[in-house]
């Protein structure tokens, strides 16, 4: 008696969508950062540690710190008030 086996592809169907980025500061200078964190350890010290860094390169504004969950989006309020406080996000996870 022969067994039938099936065998599933991993792969999904890849969608490309093109966009155009964003235009880009000629400077820093002036800017405001933000920090978009996932509340990972060590995320939050790592991304302060490269604006600490940037700053001793540019003059920037106040930093603007927003949190989101691990396995979730930002709240409307946090999107606000980077979009509203910042000029520029790093985003970024690290364990």
């Amino acid at each position: 008696m022969a067994e039938t086996i099936e065998v599933l592809s991993p792969l999904a169907h890849v969608a490309v969508h093109e966009a155009t980025a964003a235009p880009r500061p000629l400077s820093l200078d002036g800017l405001r950062p933000g920090i978009l964190e996932n509340r990972k350890a060590n995320a939050r010290l790592l991304m302060e540690t490269m604006v600490e860094r940037l700053g001793e390169r540019h003059d920037l504004g106040d930093l603007v710190v927003g949190s989101k969950p691990v396995g979730g989006p930002p709240s409307d309020s946090t999107i606000d008030a980077l979009r509203n406080g910042a000029d520029f996000l790093l985003i970024g996870s690290c364990d």
